[in-house]
């Protein structure tokens, strides 16, 4: 088979890259698990917020929020977001790092409320007040529908020809006569152009081409349900963490999912929880609130990728034509799907970065793998 553009990973990114890509030419989406959005896209806390230190992460994910709040007709038969908010609490010792997240959320023109100690516990009114002093609200932050955002984006590369394969474990990449040559069992594709969304894997895709890696490492994170107790009513909770992050809590339907914000690196794999970082996070949670957790009801690992400086990949690297990075979204993929999925449509088409995201002081410079911060001697 030969397509103009094959994308490598079916998580998040790459069925956003098929979704935006589809609309301009022949696409193939190669994911080697059973099914699409299997690793570190299915297990996500699906939070949209701004409040990102990573200064081109957060640009990006303000550049997705238009789609998000409001999809192309016929994406979608339900809404994608749901209001949620978002409180982070500190101590009075804190107060700077407070200050710096009310100026990352302010810098995309998102909205940041200074909270006392009173305002943010009628916000979260498990917390225990001796733990903490002051809060930032982020209203705007939303949950997100992420199986509705991944099937919106993969009915949509389908309706526009795109070809969808599972189960295909690439095993060689070759370049030959400008042109990308792709085989797994039972399969093989050409095409003009690679993109390479593999996530937790994408230098280990990129070694089997041939190729330098880009510094992408794993990271792991652990999550757990709990149940609520019955004095509480978390219907109207935010999602609500710390700002130094040594836990998190977020609303679910029947329950509480906790975690301990955890970010291990760790090789590429099935990740799989860590009974001590489940026991940290009860402890933490338990220390700061008035939560009962006892036996979590279920508990998961995910993976969450980052390059060295922490911000989006999206681009070639002159040593090899036709091969783009999508990479590097460290637990944004989802939130920052639409907009690195328009992102790099446009830069596999040779066209500027859309409007929305230059806009927000995005350049092509920022995404590229051949900026000097991903320079391991920067």
């Amino acid at each position: 088979m030969r397509v103009d553009v094959a994308i490598v990973g079916g998580g998040i990114a790459g069925a956003s890259a098929a979704y935006f890509l589809a609309k301009h030419g022949s696409v193939a989406l190669i994911e080697r698990e059973q099914h699409f959005s299997y690793h570190s896209s299915g297990r996500t806390a699906a939070q949209f917020t701004v409040g990102i230190g990573a200064p081109t992460m957060r640009r990006m994910a303000q550049a997705s929020r238009a789609f998000l709040e409001a999809p192309p007709e016929g994406f979608a038969e339900q809404p994608i977001l749901t209001p949620r908010g978002c409180l982070t609490v500190g101590r009075s010792e804190q107060a700077a790092t407070l200050h710096r997240l009310e100026e990352h959320l302010a810098s995309v023109g998102a909205q940041a409320r200074r909270l006392s100690r009173d305002e943010a516990l009628a916000l979260f009114p498990a917390l225990r007040a001796e733990r903490i002093d002051a809060g930032v609200y982020e209203p705007d932050a939303m949950d997100i529908d992420v199986d509705v955002l991944l099937q919106g984006y993969l009915r949509g590369a389908r309706a526009a020809g795109a070809h969808l394969f599972t189960r295909a474990d690439v095993q060689t990449i070759m370049r030959a006569d400008g042109r990308w040559r792709l085989s797994w069992n039972g399969g093989e594709i050409e095409a003009e152009v690679l993109v390479n969304a593999a996530g937790g894997w994408t230098d280990a895709v990129a070694a089997t081409a041939g190729l330098a890696p880009l510094g992408v490492v794993p990271h792991r994170r652990t999550a757990f349900t709990f149940a609520l107790q019955t004095e509480f009513d978390a219907r109207d909770w935010p999602h609500v963490g710390t700002v130094d992050y040594d836990w998190y809590v977020k609303p679910e339907p029947g329950c509480l999912m906790g975690s301990l914000a955890d970010a291990v690196p760790v090789a590429p794999f099935d990740a799989y929880p860590e009974d001590i970082d489940v026991a940290q996070a009860i402890e933490n949670i338990e220390r700061d609130t008035r939560l009962r957790v006892g036996r979590p009801l279920s508990q998961w690992a995910g993976l969450r990728s980052f390059v060295r400086d922490r911000n989006p990949v999206a681009g070639m690297r002159r040593e090899a034509p036709g091969f783009f990075w999508l990479a590097g979204q460290g637990g944004c993929g989802i939130l920052t799907s639409p907009a690195m999925g328009q992102a790099i449509a446009a830069l596999v088409a040779g066209k500027p970065l859309p409007d929305p995201i230059k806009q927000l002081g995005v350049a092509e410079a920022d995404l590229s793998p051949e900026r000097e911060s991903l320079d391991a001697g920067d």
